[in-house]
């Protein structure tokens, strides 16, 4: 949003970041991911249930700190969408983004190699291969195995900062600020007029973007207005299947590398190892495959008082929908008990979690159609938008990440054009 605003020169951005400094090398390597309790670069939310929820914090924000994932969403995921978000806008965007069929784009995205995979994700394309599924080689992903398209340069993720800011430094239009945490948005009666720092500071804006994200934002607004709220999210649920490898691979590689996208809405994702290998403070828990839930039946909640405390609900899942993540969990499991695993892993070391846990995913806590409009303006305060995971109106077939650069890239160019 601030890289393209301030392609005019006449548009003063102030980007106002809480977290540290922007990522080095060393923390933008695929191969760990900078989420673990002791990490700065995270603010970790935690759910009734007792899940820790990480986000992202500094400059990139969860792109500086996730595993390289950057998988647009099927052409039908936008459906429900409005009708102003038509398929050719959302096209070329992404394309800007990722760089389409060749690759690359601002983010520097490629699909990953063969040699990036383990052979146990080697054998996992195989299997569905052959009992039927596509091997997609497309960039926008479809029912098949799908080998995962990342934001990354070699063995180093792409953050967004490095991706817009970087090249952007010398504008004077554009001033970026660290460790410089919004307490409360300046409310005018019903227009935010700018934004209150923990110092007391204020700035003021004729026009405030909040992208603190699905659990952030909501919870900002309701802090500044006094108001408590409620708000349906959804959420990314994955039952995970464990494993034992017979030999140590994978400890260079990226963490996730290809997926299945199946008829029914799940992501079967063939995890390169355990966690533990890529997050600092994690138990070893064993290798992985995850079978995610991509299209809910059921909502959690966000709930936020007055004074912005919150609590997060990933809430319960729907009974079908647990019923078939159980039945591809049965599914996996028999796949890695097939011959061809026989001299890659312990077939007696096959479980599968009796817990579901969580992607990190949670989107709409804000819509756009609800709460917000189709280009993030906050209905019910003027001068206010959001720009994040809380305006995406439901639930993709792949993760959001890139859909959710794919929407600002979107909206900051209509409010460019409409010079707001």
């Amino acid at each position: 949003m601030a890289e393209r605003l301030t392609r005019d020169d006449t548009v003063e951005v102030i980007l106002l970041e809480q977290g540290p400094t922007a990522a080095d090398d060393a923390d933008l390597e695929l191969a760990m991911l900078p989420v673990g309790p002791a990490s700065d670069r995270v603010t970790h939310h935690r759910s009734t249930g007792g899940l820790t929820l990480p986000r992202g914090r500094g400059p990139g924000g969860s792109s500086a700190v996730n595993g390289g994932y950057f998988m647009r969403w099927h052409d039908d995921d936008f459906a429900g969408w409005d009708r102003s978000w038509d398929l050719d806008a959302i096209a070329a965007a992404y394309t800007d983004i990722d760089g389409g069929v060749g690759g690359g784009g601002a983010m520097s995205v490629r699909r990953f190699a063969d040699a990036e995979l383990t052979p146990i994700a080697s054998e996992f394309e195989n299997h569905w291969a052959e009992i039927g599924y596509d091997r997609v080689d497309s960039v926008i992903p479809r029912v098949g195995v799908n080998r995962v398209r990342s934001n990354s340069r070699g063995s180093h993720r792409m953050p967004a900062d490095r991706a817009y800011l970087w090249p952007a430094r010398g504008r004077t239009s554009l001033t970026v600020r660290a460790g410089a945490r919004a307490d409360r948005l300046h409310v005018d009666g019903a227009r935010v007029r700018g934004v209150v720092l923990d110092t007391g500071e204020t700035i003021v804006a004729d026009e405030t973007i909040l992208c603190a994200g699905t659990l952030a934002s909501a919870a900002l607004i309701s802090r500044s207005t006094g108001t408590a709220s409620t708000r349906r999210i959804g959420e990314h649920r994955e039952l995970l299947v464990r494993y034992r490898p017979r030999d140590d691979v994978g400890a260079r590689m990226p963490l996730l590398p290809t997926v299945l996208h199946t008829e029914d809405g799940m992501e079967i994702r063939c995890y390169n190892g355990d966690f533990a290998r890529y997050i600092d403070g994690v138990e070893p828990t064993g290798s992985a495959i995850g079978i995610a839930l991509m299209k809910p039946r059921a909502a959690g909640a966000l709930v936020i008082e007055a004074g912005g405390a919150q609590q997060v609900d990933l809430g319960d899942i729907d009974p079908q929908d647990l019923v078939q993540m159980r039945s591809w969990g049965e599914r996996v499991a028999e796949m890695l008990a097939d011959r061809r695993f026989a001299t890659l892993l312990d077939a007696d070391s096959v479980t599968v979690d009796d817990d579901v846990l969580t992607s990190q995913h949670a989107w709409g806590s804000m819509p756009m159609g609800g709460v917000t409009d189709v280009n993030g303006a906050f209905l019910g305060l003027d001068g206010l938008r959001v720009i994040d995971g809380s305006i995406l109106p439901g639930p993709g077939s792949s993760g959001p990440h890139a859909t959710l650069m794919m929407t600002a890239s979107v909206i900051a160019a209509r409010l460019a054009s409409e010079r707001f």
